[in-house]
């Protein structure tokens, strides 16, 4: 049995701001740190950052010329393969970049919002109306809140009770089994394309969204994808489907499995106990646009990842004792450790074999 929790970056500086009570409303939480944070933030903060159209376009760029030089050129299969990998980079930081698109941090006009995330997503085959619904209203809205939430785990009675979680369990980290390694290289693409395709018309939590507006974006995004695929044929589609597919999927779901997996189950929305920041290479948080620094996103989910930082220091200075950040790697690993399925809030347990271990 695990007796400690994963090791957390920790700070020195004393607190300077009322932690808020656990018996408050998701919206009082949130109001409480917004109004701990906001008159020492800069207010160039909060306002949109449209330079990151700059991002859009040059990845843009990176995937039609991974693809020229694949299809057209036809170099040796090393090649291929780093184009296949930038391919695979490229798709994986413009999800990204959607993600801040789709939250209003880049453009405001929201029409402009949907055509920018179709095509930025288009490689993860998510309608930009499914995404905004499933993870600006009911993840952010929720988040860790079991059953309401889109993206948080089971607990055990619900496992016990779902063919669906007992099938996917071995595939997950903590699980035990070693096809659970695969689990960062497909589960990002495959979770929302069964969310689509089968869980939306069965989960009551998707009763409100367009599901004729997700269903017509979500039929022009599989006519593109495989219209490229056609473009590439098949002697291609290693080096511009699989490789591209594994590795866009890693770069999300490394980033989205340690924010909130590690993380309790609450339910009132409360940042600073449902979801973990963790930080990197500072070369690699600049090509993952700072999404690492996740708890900041969720008090402010309309500050552009360039200002986290910001949000992260304040964080910080007023609420040393209650903030957790860790070291990506050591999220990783801490996910390889302990099981996915909740016994309690606070407890996970692996449902083989029963063993329990604390949520950080």
């Amino acid at each position: 049995m695990m007796t400690s929790t994963p090791e957390l970056e920790t700070t020195q500086s004393p607190p300077r701001a009322k932690v808020p009570r656990n018996d408050l409303s998701s919206a009082a939480i949130l109001r409480a740190y917004k109004n701990a944070l906001t008159p020492k933030l800069d207010p160039k903060v909060f306002e949109p950052n449209p330079w990151r159209m700059g991002w859009f376009f040059s990845l843009i760029l990176g995937v039609a010329l991974s693809l020229f030089v694949i299809v057209e050129l036809n170099p040796a299969w090393p090649i291929k393969l780093g184009f296949g990998l930038l391919l695979g980079s490229c798709t994986g930081i413009l999800a990204f970049l959607s993600h801040e698109i789709s939250h209003g941090t880049v453009v405001k006009n929201q029409r402009l919002q949907t055509i920018l995330h179709f095509f930025g997503t288009a490689a993860f085959l998510i309608s930009p109306t499914y995404w905004k619904f499933s993870h600006n209203r009911l993840h952010h809205g929720k988040p860790q809140k079991l059953i309401e939430d889109p993206d948080a785990f089971p607990n055990l009675r619900i496992y016990k009770a779902s063919k669906f979680s007992q099938f996917i369990f071995p595939f997950t980290p903590g699980s035990g089994h070693k096809r659970s390694y695969a689990y960062f290289f497909f589960w990002f693409s495959f979770h929302n394309f069964v969310s689509q395709v089968y869980l939306r018309y069965r989960n009551r939590i998707f009763d409100e969204m367009d599901h004729k507006q997700v269903t017509l974006e979500f039929a022009l995004q599989i006519i593109l994808c495989a219209s490229i695929a056609i473009y590439a044929g098949p002697a291609n589609w290693l080096w511009v489907v699989v490789i591209p597919i594994m590795v866009q999927n890693y770069l999300l779901m490394s980033y989205i499995s340690t924010n909130h997996n590690l993380s309790p189950l609450t339910h009132e929305n409360d940042p600073l106990v449902n979801s973990l920041s963790v930080s990197n290479h500072p070369i690699i948080e600049f090509f993952t646009l700072n999404f690492g620094y996740h708890v900041e996103h969720h008090i402010f989910p309309k500050v552009n990842g360039k200002h986290v930082r910001a949000v992260h220091q304040e964080l910080v200075k007023q609420f040393p004792e209650k903030y957790k950040i860790m070291p990506k790697w050591d999220a990783m690993v801490a996910l390889y450790r302990t099981p996915r399925i909740y016994k309690n809030a606070h407890t996970l347990i692996h449902p083989e074999t029963l063993e329990t271990f604390p949520t950080i």
